[in-house]
């Protein structure tokens, strides 16, 4: 009894038992419904006929009434006997003797008045529950009782109540196992995606994918989106392991290097002092390197977990700010075409961090006797902050690899121009926070332009953001 109550539990809230449920609740409801319209309607019709012979029999006893003599007995059987069985009188005459249609001496002894239709009319049940129609009326000191047994109602009432029974008790039967198959041939599919999932979940394998069925449509979209979802995972998992790897890689040379440096000052620093001066300071470069490194990873795990909020900023201000601070430091020819009051939404922080780090790169990679440009402008619908350099070009088929993590056009993975290989990734990561897009191109000279894009703030204004920032050069 136990394992059946508990197995009862566990698919009561399946689809297969709730459709059940509902197609039963829904049959009973409108099989009840119908049941009892066509109960009122046609008893109504029988009601409309009894009243009309009520109404006849009435007629014929008011004639008779009107006689000088009246023979009751005579006009009682002519008016009921013959053409109107069911119907019962009781006359109570002037010197107060009642007359009784025969079989009709007890027909109230024993009823229960259920519904008074009005003054003259009642309508009641007998101890046969047969329901009798009675009404009263009165002529010439004359009170006529009239009585009627309604079988024909009570007979259709049987007989229907009887079909709804046969009929309700075959739809449940056979409507329940035809609602069965269906909402098993419904929710297989969706059974089979649960089943594919959980094994999936099980095994851990994150290459495999839901097979697409071909009906539902709704069933259907779930196991695309369930697909979806597990490229998105695999490919966040793939790049997960690629950083870690490549990690690994940039922390494991510059440790190598330092180890080795130590090794070197303890075999030889004692009769070599110049070597422990230029072991030191190449361990002195390499922590810092390792710094840069670590402190840019963590910048990129804070970037993972959360957004700053976006508020109007004015990018010609921080461009300016920019250009103020770094001027000095940049060997090659810096020059600048900034509009006036470009804004968009966007963190303040993050757009100084996207100019820095581009302006870094350009430098890296800019000979000296090249140049840098710094370009703040926009359209109808869109704020540009654009870098461009005299460096070579960059290949079409690694415009879009240079922003991916620890990734260098030297394969060799060489730090000879001091930098990590986040910087762009970072650049990248900071403008997709701010809703931007950032991409590579070539120009007519030669050299490469990065483009940042932004969206462009409605008002043109930054507002009250600006008080924030410091006024250009």
């Amino acid at each position: 009894m136990k394992a059946w109550i508990k197995a009862f539990k566990k698919q009561k809230d399946t689809m297969l038992f709730r459709m059940n449920f509902w197609f039963i609740l829904i049959l009973l409801v409108t099989v009840l419904f119908i049941g009892v319209s066509a109960l009122a309607v046609v008893s109504y019709q029988l009601y409309q006929g009894t009243r009309q012979d009520v109404s006849y029999v009435e007629h014929q006893l008011i004639a008779t009434a009107r006689q000088k003599n009246p023979d009751w007995n005579e006009a009682v059987g002519d008016a009921l006997y013959a053409q109107h069985p069911d119907f019962y009188v009781h006359i109570q005459t002037p010197d107060g003797k009642t007359i009784y249609s025969k079989g009709s001496e007890g027909i109230a002894g024993s009823n229960q008045y259920l519904v008074k239709l009005s003054l003259i009319t009642s309508f009641f049940i007998n101890n046969r529950l047969i329901p009798i129609y009675h009404q009263t009326v009165s002529y010439g000191g004359y009170t006529f009782d009239i009585y009627v047994r309604m079988l024909s109602i009570r007979h259709f009432i049987k007989t229907m109540v009887k079909v709804l029974i046969f009929c309700t008790a075959l739809g449940i039967l056979f409507g329940s196992l035809a609602i069965y198959q269906i909402s098993r041939k419904l929710s297989r599919p969706l059974t089979d995606v649960t089943l594919f999932i959980n094994r999936l979940t099980r095994t851990k394998d994150l290459e495999q994918r839901v097979p697409l069925p071909a009906h539902p449509r709704e069933v259907r979209d779930l196991a695309v989106s369930f697909n979806h979802l597990m490229a998105q995972l695999e490919r966040q998992i793939e790049r997960e392991k690629r950083f870690v790897s490549d990690a690994s890689h940039e922390l494991r040379t510059p440790l190598a290097a330092i180890r080795g440096h130590v090794e070197l000052i303890q075999r030889h620093g004692t009769d070599h002092p110049e070597v422990i001066r230029q072991s030191i300071h190449f361990v002195d470069h390499e922590s810092k390197r390792m710094q840069r490194l670590i402190d840019q990873l963590l910048m990129i795990a804070r970037l993972d977990r959360k957004a700053k909020a976006l508020f109007p900023v004015d990018l010609s201000i921080i461009a300016g700010n920019v250009i103020a601070d770094y001027a000095s430091e940049v060997e090659q020819t810096l020059t600048a075409d900034i509009a006036d009051n470009v804004c968009a939404p966007a963190n303040e922080d993050y757009v100084h961090q996207i100019i820095v780090s581009l302006l870094g790169n350009a430098r890296k990679y800019t000979p000296a006797g090249g140049w840098i440009k710094i370009i703040v402008n926009s359209d109808r619908n869109y704020s540009y902050i654009r870098v461009q350099n005299s460096g070579s070009r960059i290949p079409d088929e690694e415009k879009e690899k240079i922003f991916n993590r620890f990734y260098r056009l030297d394969k060799s993975r060489s730090s000879e121009q001091g930098g990590t290989g986040l910087g762009l990734a970072i650049v990248r990561q900071l403008v997709e926070i701010e809703n931007g897009r950032i991409w590579v191109q070539d120009m007519n000279l030669p050299g490469s332009e990065f483009v940042v894009r932004f969206g462009k703030w409605p008002d043109g204004g930054a507002g009250e953001e600006k008080r924030s920032l410091r006024s250009g050069p």
